[in-house]
């Protein structure tokens, strides 16, 4: 460049330790105390909410857009545990089911399923848990239910955002459709959250990705999307009371995103 020569290099920088940083005050919740997931019933989020209901016992509020999960099942579909098992028997009950709809039938029984479990597993940790169905994306209904959860449940202390879709491709065969709704699952939602959330809240965590600092083959969309929520959690930690932090997750041998 003019004339000179330019060249990156690396170095060594002494990083702040986390147990001596005196402006982060340790996490305290009591059992009345509300925290709030997204994309929460199923999946890696699942976990993470039963990590915490096992370490403070606090009030559990999962949100995801599956809908209300239904404990009765018949005693056919109950029997067949896995999903081949569920395959044949809802072959058997509905013969004339296309295989397309044979499959979201078995999809909706084990995402049923799973979350029921998620359920279960927090109350055994000794928490209150509720579930509730909703599209982060909606902000009306979201703003609704911030509301009946501030009635009904007591302080809202934390959020940890967790809802995300994936739908792969290249770009040449993405749609802006489905790129969109890979990017507002988990921007709007997140800016939604934000923007709604009561000044009670202390802490907000963005799930994000690896993605979105090195990219992904076929995932323009979803590398996007956690890139700004990265961008997003530092912008507010000046703008809001609480602490915001995106955690770049890497792989999952179950995969970072569900259904959810």
């Amino acid at each position: 460049l003019a004339g000179e020569r330019y060249s990156f290099e690396v170095k060594e920088q002494q990083l702040a330790d986390a147990e001596t940083e005196t402006s982060i005050k340790p996490l305290q919740l009591s059992a009345t105390d509300v925290v709030l997931f997204t994309g929460g019933a199923r999946g890696i989020t699942a976990q993470c909410a039963l990590a915490v209901a096992q370490r403070y016992q606090c009030h559990i509020v999962l949100l995801g857009r599956t809908p209300q999960p239904e404990a009765d099942e018949s005693p056919e579909i109950a029997a067949a545990q896995d999903l081949p098992a569920l395959r044949k028997m809802i072959i058997e009950q509905h013969p004339q089911m296309r295989p397309a709809q044979i499959e979201t039938e078995c999809a909706k029984i084990l995402a049923n399923r799973e979350i029921i479990h998620t359920l279960d597993e927090i109350k055994a940790a000794g928490s209150r848990v509720d579930y509730y169905s909703v599209d982060v994306r909606d902000k009306d209904a979201l703003g609704n239910l911030m509301t009946q959860i501030a009635k009904q449940h007591g302080t809202l202390k934390g959020i940890i955002h967790g809802a995300g879709i994936i739908e792969d491709k290249l770009i040449r065969h993405k749609t802006l459709e489905s790129f969109e709704r890979v990017l507002t699952t988990k921007v709007v939602g997140a800016l939604n959250l934000v923007e709604i959330m009561p000044p009670t809240v202390e802490f907000v965590v963005f799930f994000s990705s690896i993605a979105g600092v090195f990219g992904n083959r076929g995932q323009v969309d979803y590398a996007t999307a956690n890139d700004a929520l990265d961008k997003l959690s530092k912008l507010l930690n000046n703008k809001i009371k609480g602490r915001v932090i995106s955690i770049n997750w890497g792989p999952w041998a179950a995969g970072m995103v569900s259904a959810e």
